[in-house]
């Protein structure tokens, strides 16, 4: 059985900053280009400079977005975003809508303002990966946020503060 070194919380917001790189020039790519296949997409990856992107994390790019293949203008078959999986939209400030964070060294809560708990799942499962979440349950005001490692919950709740820039609470 191998040892791994201990991930530093640098290392972890280093990797996870790259991979929403990732995932933005991912979604950019899909919405301006006409890619017919995963092989495509991962080497316009490589010419955006992500040259260690396989096919099969393509594929879970993909997936994670819910990209479906549709007819374009030229009538040529390729990946497309749906609009209904594009992250609304608000006129508030985010920092009105994120209340407060914390953790029980399992799970993580993100208090929101009145009706804001669907809107910030649904920006934090956009995210998910790329800061360790592996998924989110949201009601009116309350997000149940589950980390994919819970040896990580520091790095990942401070990440989603310092993303939705939360204010943080003076003991």
């Amino acid at each position: 059985m191998t040892q791994s070194k201990p991930t530093t919380t640098k290392q972890v917001q280093g990797k996870q900053k790259e991979e929403q790189q990732l995932l933005q020039v991912f979604k950019s790519l899909i919405k301006q280009g006409s890619y017919r296949s995963q092989e495509e997409l991962a080497f316009a990856l490589a010419q955006q400079g992500f040259e260690h992107v396989s096919q099969s994390k393509v594929s879970r790019m993909l997936a994670k977005l819910g990209a479906v293949k549709t007819r374009n203008s030229q009538n040529e078959i390729c990946y497309n975003l749906p609009d209904a999986l594009i992250i609304p939209k608000t006129k508030h400030p985010i920092e009105t809508i994120a209340l407060d964070l914390k953790h029980n060294n399992y799970q993580i809560v993100l208090k929101t303002g009145t009706g804001g708990a669907p809107l910030m799942a649904r920006v934090l499962d956009s995210l998910e990966e790329s800061i360790g979440i592996l998924g989110t349950i949201a009601g009116d005001d309350t997000v149940l946020i589950i980390p994919e490692d819970i040896a990580q919950i520091d790095a990942i709740s401070q990440a989603i503060i310092d993303m939705l820039d939360i204010p943080t609470r003076r003991n």
